[in-house]
């Protein structure tokens, strides 16, 4: 059963052209700015001149950029040029927990890097502790991908820059400039979307849902996005995953959310075929599994 990102929505957003005919939409929290709402509509809405936001039947008051919560409502989108819905591609995702392989399935500088740098889960700031560092204990934590590895076929579509690559046989998509530490649970939200950071909001952390983690509004840890680091945080990338939250969770009536949460003993593929977006999602998982094996083998040869 897939999760559906509209239900209970408290924001509504029409264009000026089609006032009878949402658009998308979100949910408030309070640390959901109104600069974050401007920004997500910027991802949101195609225009080439600036676009002008007003709360429906609240006067004719511009909605400015500051740190004010938005208010729930209905909002209204005009611009003096053309501005349409974009139809910018989403991409579905299931959790990178799994995987951290590319192609080539050689990938053993990519958690060390991020480890090593960050040391701490980047949105919680909960630290690693001297002994699991003693230890090298990362249970609680995942070195997770910014930008998928199961897209990695796209990943040079984007104009990411020239990304730090410790390994050539691993590839700029697990380059550590794409990766954050992140606790267990968090990585799990990243994932889904449901949590992002907009690096043009001076790296702020963003919840599209309820702040469940008390972590919306506060700060990406300057730890991972140290520019005198080597391996410092890529903004495009963030920037992209930003991107992706935004038309996830407000464009239209959201995308379906995976559950990856399928009892032991149930027919995995019977689950994957009758729920959503089944061909995207059996790709995932066969990325997954694939990765598996090959981390399995790796492990012998190493023995």
């Amino acid at each position: 059963m897939a999760a559906n990102r509209s239900l209970g929505r408290d924001i509504a957003i029409y264009l000026a052209a089609d006032p009878t005919v949402s658009i998308g939409g979100g949910f408030t929290n309070p640390t959901f700015t109104k600069t974050t709402f401007l920004d997500s509509l910027d991802v949101l809405i195609t225009h080439e001149l600036p676009l002008r936001v007003y709360k429906i039947n609240d006067g004719r008051v511009q909605i400015q950029r500051t740190q004010d919560p938005l208010l729930p409502g209905e909002y209204e989108v005009e611009s003096d040029g053309h501005i349409e819905v974009t139809d910018a591609p989403y991409y579905k995702r299931t959790s990178s927990a799994m995987s951290s392989l590319s192609a080539s399935g050689r990938v053993r500088s990519f958690p060390a890097a991020v480890r090593d740098r960050d040391r701490k889960c980047v949105i919680t700031g909960v630290p690693v502790t001297q002994r699991e560092l003693l230890l090298q204990r990362w249970t609680r934590y995942d070195a997770a991908h910014i930008f998928p590895v199961a897209l990695e076929s796209i990943f040079h579509n984007y104009n990411f820059g020239e990304l730090v690559v410790l390994d050539e046989r691993d590839g700029s998509v697990n380059s550590p400039q794409n990766g954050l530490l992140l606790r267990m649970d968090v990585h799990r939200l990243f994932d889904q979307y449901e949590i992002s950071i907009n690096p043009n909001d001076d790296y702020r952390i963003v919840c599209f849902l309820d702040d469940i983690l008390g972590v919306a509004g506060r700060q990406l840890d300057p730890t991972c996005r140290d520019i005198n680091h080597p391996h410092h945080v890529n903004d495009n990338t963030l920037f992209w995953h930003f991107q992706q939250a935004v038309l996830a969770n407000m464009r239209g009536a959201g995308e379906p959310v995976f559950d990856e949460d399928i009892p032991p003993g149930s027919d995995t593929l019977d689950a994957i075929l009758s729920g959503p977006a089944p061909a995207e999602r059996m790709e995932f998982e066969l990325s997954g599994r694939l990765g598996d094996v090959i981390r399995a083998q790796g492990s012998l040869l190493i023995k």
